[in-house]
């Protein structure tokens, strides 16, 4: 039996003794007729003594087995579908073309493809972590990615099969995304959530940090398809682990508000508050978050797709031009910590919006000129934007729609999240085939980036009272 459970059997159990003892006191009478209050009282001060002895201990545990929680979680989001397909993919494509023959465009609308299936499957991932739990989920998500990335390597043969296979990589993988994990994280942090999810995210960008430049020595030394092997091979290693020894659900027996939370006694089922997938669609709030987000999805998903084909075009091996992906990755691990701290403390729209105009700022940036300096400051600006930005959108979702229906709510906006992130390199592919370069595309992705911020900055303060639509 987990510690956890034990100490919540044991405290049950004692209450329960205690509470028989008491009630056959209350019973008793002595031989005046009167109650014997003393032993009454007696017995109630030596329960509530018991009580504070071990109801300190059962928080304790509970709130080691939520920060175990949070770093089980964050290491599937380094090992997550979006890491190991979507943010390589740029240092992939020019091996790709080159050695295959393959064109460019070809090629880049495997992710389109890709994000597609990911963003269909999205809300039937949500309803399956409603009704299973995200660790059960969490049990199928890794291994099945692992399944289709090492089928990426092995079996392409032609551009369209590689697209097939790739795209059949995001569906495989459709569940390792954070909507499992931002329903494990919400179910032990209440007050901390936004500093929780920080957390676990970290790791997030510590994925997309590292496995572009990992990737690139792996396509270097072993050939680009035996990267995508070694890559399904470090998700299994990573993940399964990660899931069996800290992903857990929280105690039915108790209720964790926050990671400070008293235990609560003898409550079979805790009411959670929150709204249905079909109420909140009918809210003005859940379309400004939707259409925001994918907005600025698009944006980011096209920019790490293209800032490593930049410098590759402009003479730099694929490894060196990877390490701008390393930019990207740095800064935003330090916006998913920082932003998640700061979304606890400030209006969340506000400073959504304020991360949504600095990726504008990035692609202005790259439409005036490419340098040394520019490609660098819009890495970063990009970076801080993807960090933020599932972080914001988490943390909206949690906050406007409650949390009793989360999985499947933020399921449906992660459809539209990640049905952006595909759409942005296929846009930027398909302006790069009419004209030639990506300076039109970053106007457009400037553009874009703006009027997202103009979205979020609509969501009102009234509107983050967890029950949007109606309880």
């Amino acid at each position: 039996m987990r510690a956890t459970s034990l100490t919540s059997y044991v405290v049950l159990t004692l209450m329960w003794w205690k509470s028989a003892r008491l009630r056959e006191a209350r019973g008793a009478t002595d031989s005046n007729g009167m109650s014997t209050k003393n032993e009454e009282t007696n017995m109630e001060r030596e329960l509530l003594s018991e009580l504070d002895v071990w109801a300190p201990d059962a928080a304790s545990s509970h709130k080691v087995r939520a920060r175990g929680v949070v770093i089980g979680a964050g290491l599937n989001w380094f090992m997550g579908t979006g890491q190991i397909l979507l943010f390589t993919f740029g240092v992939f494509v020019k091996p790709i073309v080159e050695s295959t023959g393959w064109s460019r465009a070809d090629v880049s609308v495997a992710v389109l493809w890709g994000q597609l299936l990911v963003a269909l499957a999205s809300p039937l991932t949500g309803l399956a972590v409603d009704r299973f739990g995200a660790r059960r989920v969490a049990w199928f998500a890794g291994p099945s990615l692992g399944v289709g990335v090492m089928l990426i390597g092995l079996l392409s043969s032609s551009a369209q099969s590689f697209v097939f296979f790739f795209a059949l990589a995001f569906l495989l993988g459709a569940a390792q995304v954070p909507v499992p994990y931002v329903k494990a994280v919400a179910n032990w942090y209440d007050k901390r959530l936004g500093l929780a999810l920080g957390c676990a995210m970290l790791l997030s960008g510590a994925g997309v940090a590292l496995l572009p430049p990992l990737s690139a020595a792996l396509i270097d030394a072993f050939g680009w398809r035996n990267a995508y092997v070694a890559l399904a091979v470090m998700v299994w290693v990573v993940s399964i682990p990660a899931t069996a020894l800290l992903l857990h659900e929280p105690p039915k027996t108790s209720a964790i508000a926050n990671e400070r939370s008293r235990v609560v006694l003898g409550a079979e089922k805790i009411e959670v508050a929150g709204v249905r997938l079909r109420q909140a669609v009918r809210t003005r709030p859940f379309w400004l978050v939707a259409i925001g987000f994918y907005l600025i999805s698009v944006v980011v998903g096209a920019g790490t797709h293209v800032l490593p084909i930049i410098l590759s075009d402009f003479g730099l091996k694929t490894q060196r031009g990877s390490f701008v992906m390393t930019i990207v990755g740095v800064t935003m691990m330090v916006a998913r910590f920082g932003v998640g701290a700061l979304l606890d403390h400030f209006r969340a729209p506000r400073l959504t919006g304020l991360v949504f105009f600095g990726a504008a700022v990035g692609f202005i940036c790259l439409a005036t000129e490419i340098s040394p300096i520019t490609v660098p400051v819009a890495a970063a600006l990009i970076g801080i934007a993807l960090g933020a930005e599932v972080d914001a959108l988490s943390y909206l979702a949690a906050r406007t729609f409650g949390r009793r229906h989360l999985g499947s709510v933020y399921g449906a906006l992660m459809f539209c999240f990640s049905f952006g992130l595909g759409c942005g390199p296929a846009l930027f592919a398909q302006i790069y085939k009419h004209t030639g370069s990506y300076h039109v595309a970053f106007i457009v992705a400037a553009g874009l980036a703006i009027i997202a911020t103009l979205l979020v900055l609509a969501i009102k303060d009234d509107d983050l009272n967890g029950s949007a639509g109606g309880a």
